[in-house]
């Protein structure tokens, strides 16, 4: 089935991937170009943080998000002080029991304050369901109403570097942790049809890692590569999926903010062709 004719609601799902999700902007300037809007936006993390900011207001969005990717900066998501802080604190204590991340969520939820004009999801004019993970029961929650700063906050608190965050009476963390890719997410919530913001590699680095964070990283990155309950690859049915090119480098890593100008050229190139395909009939 052609691309234009493809049954509503139409979701956009947009995975987790720290600075990896420069690639959506790129993705989402592509769909754009080619007149493809949502009905419904699924987000995990930093897929979450763009969706909101595209949900917000999707004429101007795709310009807006690639401007803050191109200046993104490690020391604005994390706080650069709090940070060189906090890891002083840890290798004075030995990782001591009581010090719950190494970084605080505030200079996160400064941004979310700053590029989001909305303070309820339920008031974007764009339907989005941010995914997250009950901290206790280990379950993959899809918040889509309430304070947009907090299910943002909670989609994004990946363990041991942000805290969790309480909200009605439970403790949230990254939802990228049991559902990086939501596609299972979106039908769900009732899409009809997807298309999928990947943004984590496709492949993997050809050298092991010779650092400790380098072997997290890596680690991290084989465990959202292999989430089989919420791939679209396990997914049968009438949904039909369009998958936009993964196109982030192996040897990039989820903290690194020097390439995203890269990301999204990239990303926007690869994007455009394969939707190009998908028009045709």
């Amino acid at each position: 089935m052609v691309l234009s004719k493809w049954p509503r609601p139409l979701a956009f799902v947009l995975s987790g991937g720290g600075s990896y999700g420069a690639t959506q902007a790129g993705m989402l300037q592509a769909l754009a170009e080619h007149e493809i809007q949502p009905d419904l936006i699924v987000g995990t993390s930093v897929g979450a943080l763009n969706g909101a900011l595209f949900a917000s207001d999707p004429s101007t969005a795709p310009e807006k998000l690639i401007e803050i990717w191109s200046k993104m900066s490690r020391s604005e998501l994390l706080g650069g002080e709090g940070r060189i802080r906090a890891i002083r604190e840890v290798i004075r204590a030995g990782l001591h029991r009581d010090m719950p991340s190494l970084a605080s969520l505030g200079p996160l939820g400064d941004m979310i304050d700053r590029y989001t004009p909305v303070a309820q999801i339920e008031n974007l004019n764009v339907s989005l369901g941010v995914v997250v993970t009950d901290a206790l029961a280990g379950q993959t929650v899809v918040i889509n109403e309430g304070p947009l700063r907090i299910a943002l906050q909670a989609s994004a608190a990946i363990p041991g570097v942000f805290p969790p965050v309480e909200h009605l009476g439970r403790y949230f963390i990254d939802g990228g942790v049991t559902a990086n890719v939501p596609v299972r997410q979106a039908i769900d919530a009732g899409a009809k049809s997807i298309i999928v913001l990947d943004c984590i590699p496709a492949t993997y680095t050809e050298e092991v890692p010779k650092s400790v964070i380098g072997s997290l990283l890596h680690a991290s990155h084989i465990m959202l590569r292999n989430q089989p309950a919420n791939s679209s690859d396990l997914l049968t049915g009438n949904v039909p999926i369009l998958r936009l090119p993964a196109t982030t480098p192996p040897d990039y890593h989820s903290f690194d903010f020097d390439r995203s100008e890269q990301l999204i050229s990239t990303a926007y190139a690869a994007s455009h062709e394969a939707i190009d395909k998908a028009l045709l009939p």
